[in-house]
C-alpha cells in the first residue's frame, strides 16, 4: 500500500495533462454549457474504464508475447483521432454538434494515456484483481471524474460569451488538438518523437 500515494499523484498527474480526452471535454463544456455537457464524463468513465479492462485483462498478455500488438494498437489510435478531427473540423463548417457522447466515448477509448496507466501506472496484474480493483482502479476512477470535471468547468467559464465566431474557434482549436495528438502517436512509432 505505499506505492498507493505515489499512484495518486502520478495519475491525477497524467489526467490533468492536455490530451485528446480533455480536449474534447473541454471543448464541450465550452460550446454546450455545464448542465448540458455533463453527460461528457460519463463517456469518458466508461471509455477509460472499457479501454484498461481490455488492455489489463486481453492486451497485457498478448503483448508481452506478441511485440507488434503495441504498434497496431498506436496506428488504430492515431487514426482514430485523425478521423475525429477531420470531423470535428468538418462539423465546424456546417454547425453541427461536433463534441458527442460517443465521440468523447471512442476518443477516450483510444486514448493512449489508457496504456500508460496499464503498462507504467497501476501496479502490475500479480498483485491480483481484488487488490487491483480496490483501491487503485476504484481511485482511478475517481480521479477521472475529478480531473475531466475541472476540464469540463475550464470549458464552460467561457460558454456564456461565445459568438458564432467564438463557437467555430472552438471547434476548431479542438480538432487541431486532436490532429497534433495523432501527430504526435505516428512520430512515436516512427521513431521520430
Amino acid at each position: 500500500m505505499s506505492h498507493f500515494p505515489s499512484f495518486i499523484a502520478a495519475a491525477f498527474l497524467l489526467l490533468l495533462t492536455p490530451g485528446p480526452t480533455n480536449s474534447l471535454v473541454a471543448a464541450g463544456g465550452a460550446l454546450d454549457g455545464w448542465r448540458r455537457a455533463w453527460p461528457l464524463l460519463v463517456a469518458e468513465l466508461l471509455g477509460y474504464a472499457c479501454g484498461i479492462a481490455v488492455l489489463e485483462l486481453l492486451v497485457a498478455p498478448f503483448a508481452e508475447a506478441f511485440h507488434p500488438v503495441r504498434f497496431m494498437l498506436q496506428a488504430a489510435c492515431a487514426l482514430y483521432l485523425a478521423v475525429a478531427a477531420w470531423q470535428i473540423w468538418k462539423s465546424a463548417l456546417t454547425q453541427a454538434r461536433a463534441v458527442t457522447f460517443r465521440r468523447v466515448f471512442l476518443a477516450t477509448l483510444s486514448n493512449p494515456k489508457a496504456a500508460v496507466f496499464v503498462f507504467v501506472i497501476l501496479p502490475p496484474r500479480s498483485i491480483g484483481f481484488v487488490a487491483l480493483l480496490f483501491p487503485y482502479l476504484t481511485a482511478l476512477m475517481a480521479l477521472i471524474a475529478i480531473a475531466g470535471s475541472a476540464w469540463m468547468m475550464l470549458g464552460s467559464l467561457v460558454h456564456g460569451n461565445l459568438s458564432e465566431r467564438g463557437d467555430l474557434w472552438i471547434r476548431r482549436a479542438g480538432s487541431l488538438a486532436l490532429g497534433t495528438f495523432s501527430s504526435l502517436l505516428v512520430m512515436s512509432m516512427a521513431g521520430v518523437w
